[in-house]
This record gives C-alpha cells, sequence and structure tokens, in this order.
C-alpha cells in the first residue's frame, strides 16, 4: 500500500502544515517511524485541489510502499467512491479500461462463480490497489498487475459482503 506522510504532503503540494492537517483530520492512518502518522495515498488524492493537481506525480514519488499490493484495506467502498469522484477525464477512462480488465481476467478463472458475487464491490474497490492507482492517476501503464494471474488473488483477498447502497454519513 502506498502511503504518504503530512510532511510529505507538505513538500509535495507546497502548503503549510496547518492546511494539510486540516485536510486529512478524518482520515484513517497507521504510525510510522517516530510517531508520524501514515495516510493511504488513495485516501488523501480526493483531498487535492483542483489547482494543486500538478504536484500529484511528487506526491506518488514521496509515497513509500509496503508491498502490499492486494489489500485495499476496511471501509472501502465509501473510500474507493470518494476517489473515483475525484477523477477527472482520462483517468475516469483508464479506471474504466482497469475495470474492463479485472472482469475479463476474473470471468476466464475457474473460481470465478463464487466472486461473481462480490463483482460490483470488488470492481469499485479496484482503484484502491496500488497498481491500478498508479495506472488511472498517472498514467503508468508499467504499474498495471498482470490481470491473468493478479484478478483471482485480489477478488479472493478483498470480496467480503457490503452495502453498496449505503449513504455515506457526513
Amino acid at each position: 500500500m502506498l502511503t504518504v506522510c503530512q510532511s510529505d504532503m507538505v513538500n509535495a503540494l507546497g502548503r503549510s502544515q496547518n492546511t494539510i492537517t486540516t485536510r486529512v483530520r478524518g482520515l484513517e492512518y497507521s504510525h510510522g517511524q517516530n510517531g508520524a502518522r501514515l495516510y493511504r495515498l488513495a485516501d488523501v488524492l480526493p483531498t487535492i485541489k483542483p489547482k494543486e493537481r500538478q504536484h500529484v506525480p511528487a506526491l506518488f514519488e514521496l509515497a513509500d510502499d509496503d508491498g502490499e499490493e492486494l489489500w485495499v484495506g476496511d471501509n472501502a467502498v465509501p473510500r474507493a467512491r470518494r476517489l473515483e469522484g475525484w477523477l477527472k477525464g482520462g483517468q475516469v477512462e483508464r479506471l474504466f479500461g482497469a475495470r474492463v480488465a479485472f472482469t475479463n481476467a476474473l470471468a476466464a478463472s475457474v473460481q470465478s462463480s463464487v466472486l461473481f458475487e462480490h463483482l460490483e464491490a470488488l470492481r469499485l474497490k479496484l482503484i484502491l490497489t496500488d497498481p491500478v492507482l498508479k495506472w488511472t492517476v498517472l498514467g503508468d501503464g508499467d504499474a498495471l498487475p498482470p490481470f491473468e494471474q493478479w484478478a483471482v488473488p485480489y477478488a479472493i483477498t478483498n470480496a467480503r459482503y457490503e452495502n453498496l447502497n449505503e449513504k455515506e454519513a457526513a
């Protein structure tokens, strides 16, 4: 999972510590070295304003990668919807293409019948995985996983019953 700390956001976006602290208030975090709060990059992106979008590649460069690319974490549906709402133009098209490739790969697997009952949620949460996030946001084609081998492990890792129609709490 790609994570950033508040100082990474300050450095990449050129905003004050107070501004960044206000933006990430309420986001889930884990603790890094020296007590630094580590936020999932996928959760931070929707806090970035339109005029700051040119700094997004710098934020990806500063992000730490823990090597976990399959598990998207808890509370994933509202997080994915928030991120998807932040996407613009070509990013939306790239996400659609990744979802199609994932669905095709899952359909081609012998394990797919059981996993297909979770398909809508799995397709929604796909944006929260590091490879698809890099492809969608940055257009980094090298980041895309080989869906033929990747789709089933991703689906098994993230398949769970979730209410897709529940309104997000304000």
